[in-house]
């Protein structure tokens, strides 16, 4: 037992890769909804200092490898609940497809511990490079293939209202960047063999606190402004997903959201205030369905003129030609398509390359890809809005790019991955887009994580997952000099982060090849 509390025998070689997998499932329990962010520094050490010391490129690859399959296999099993959902034949594709996907994304850490290796100079040194490798290849990951920025570092952080605030300069890579600096500083100082060097100490303190300063500065001067009159009802109404795909129930389900959708409306309102009522995605099957159904007509009775009601829904222009969209629906149950989801999901809403499948006789029926330069629509009393729908809210930098819009709408469904921990690391991922952008965020789930986020990060309201019910908020702007705030991060996006991981990376080569000591 007393080997366990030994440094030099978790340093043994026989015990690598065991150890790599074993640190690499450790990781998962820093995420939502754990938040054991103290495993940062026992997982991302080990990684460090076991790819440093490795025999060869090959050792210092596999260690990486192994860390990244157990890290992926057990922090991303949730996505493949969808299958238990579906059944049949899904059921079987689990194992094969949870393997595949984890190997697949293990490369980009087993790409790391072999740069971390390759590039060995002193402790100090590949420190910063080890950084810098983890943060690139979490932004290739957030591109390629479509992307999946899932599992971030700074997602370990994300109960730290104080720290995350750096997001607004340098976004959330930039938060795994400094997250990971200070970890290993602050690691090595305390786990050195050799000799403690004050300056491992100093340099993760520095780190820390000018992080923490900022973010304590930036929240003691926030200024938030109320938007007028409008207050945004957020409707949860927690349907199981099997009873959404039940057309039997499909009027019982419309019953349950527009129930909720009214309770106690004329006790939560002033008389002045008009109402906003947001549904999750695809709430509504079908555009006729408003009038065919007759439960909607208690939309007339109760909307005023200038209140509607946004909700997802599926948009069909053409036989076999489905959007995933976003509708307004006003008292007189017309609707107005305001959004068309642009990103989807590999395998869930589309199968890539279906259209060379086709010329083997298997036919994919995929959804229709929104385009790229949609019009804003305005309506009276309703704030310049993004409207992001499910996983659209995950990329930091890529959708939210007009500086009018003043509040993020996200509609999603996370009904398909049950109790997992899946909805809730959705919700956290989407609260550093609020940050990022220094925009209000509500989101709107079927079930999963409802919620209302102010621009600073701070949740102000709140709908667990599995659970049904609503919440009124109001909107608040955040203000600097009585000018609507444009934080940094939204006028350069990920540029800056790259930046500066690019002239890190060539200032510490350049000191690595004059032989330089720390």
């Amino acid at each position: 037992m007393k080997n366990l509390f030994n440094l030099k025998y978790f340093l043994k070689k026989e015990y690598d890769y065991y150890f790599s997998f074993f640190f690499g499932a450790l990781l998962v329990l820093c995420l939502p909804p754990f938040n054991f962010y103290y495993f940062l520094f026992p997982s991302l050490t080990f990684l460090f200092l076991k790819s440093y010391n490795a025999d060869s490129n090959k050792n210092a690859f596999y260690i990486g490898l192994l860390f990244g399959i157990s890290f992926f296999l057990f922090g991303l099993y949730w996505i493949f609940n969808s299958f238990l959902v579906r059944g049949g034949l899904y059921f079987y594709y689990i194992p094969f497809l949870l393997i595949i996907l984890s190997l697949f994304l293990s490369i980009f850490i087993g790409i790391v511990s072999f740069l971390n290796y390759k590039f060995k100079t002193n402790l100090y040194f590949n420190i910063i490079f080890f950084s810098i490798f983890w943060t690139f290849c979490e932004i290739i990951r957030g591109y390629i293939f479509t992307g999946f920025p899932w599992n971030l570092i700074a997602h370990s952080l994300s109960n730290f209202e104080i720290l995350i605030q750096i997001c607004s300069i340098f976004g959330v890579y930039g938060l795994t960047f400094f997250t990971i600096i200070f970890v290993l500083f602050i690691s090595i100082f305390f786990i050195n063999l050799k000799e403690r060097r004050i300056i491992f100490l100093y340099t993760g303190l520095f780190i820390f606190l000018l992080i923490y300063s900022f973010g304590y500065f930036r929240l003691k001067n926030s200024n938030l402004e109320e938007y007028s009159n409008s207050i945004f009802r957020v409707v949860q109404p927690n349907i199981n997903q099997k009873d959404k795909l039940n057309y039997s129930k499909i009027e019982e389900n419309y019953k349950k959201i527009i129930d909720l959708s009214f309770h106690n409306k004329m006790g939560s309102l002033n008389i002045s205030e008009n109402l906003f009522i947001l549904w999750p995605e695809t709430a509504v099957l079908n555009v006729d369905h408003i009038k065919s159904y007759f439960i909607f007509n208690k939309i007339k009775k109760n909307l005023k003129k200038d209140e509607l009601i946004l909700t997802g829904i599926f948009k069909n222009e053409k036989k076999n030609s489905f959007f995933n969209s976003v509708i307004a629906i006003n008292n007189n149950l017309e609707a107005n398509f305001i959004y068309d989801k642009v990103h989807l999901v590999p395998f869930g809403e589309y199968i890539p390359f279906s259209n060379y499948f086709k010329r083997f006789g298997f036919n994919f029926n995929n959804l229709e890809k929104g385009s790229n330069l949609q019009n804003v629509v305005k309506y009276k009393n309703l704030p310049n809005i993004k409207t992001l729908i499910c996983y659209e809210i995950i990329f930091p930098g890529k959708f939210i790019k007009n500086k009018d819009e003043i509040l993020i709408l996200n509609f999603t469904n996370d009904a398909w991955f049950g109790k997992t921990i899946g909805p809730h690391q959705h919700f956290v991922n989407s609260i550093f887009r609020s940050v990022e952008e220094g925009k209000q965020l509500i989101r709107v789930a079927n079930t999963g994580i409802s919620g209302s986020v102010d621009p600073y990060g701070r949740i102000l309201n709140k709908l667990q997952l599995n659970h049904e019910g609503y919440f009124d908020t109001k909107i608040f702007i955040a203000k600097k000099e009585n000018i609507n705030l444009e934080t940094v991060y939204s006028k350069y996006k990920n540029n800056l982060i790259i930046f500066l991981l690019i002239i890190l990376f060539f200032l510490f080569s350049i000191l690595k090849y004059k032989n330089l000591k720390i």
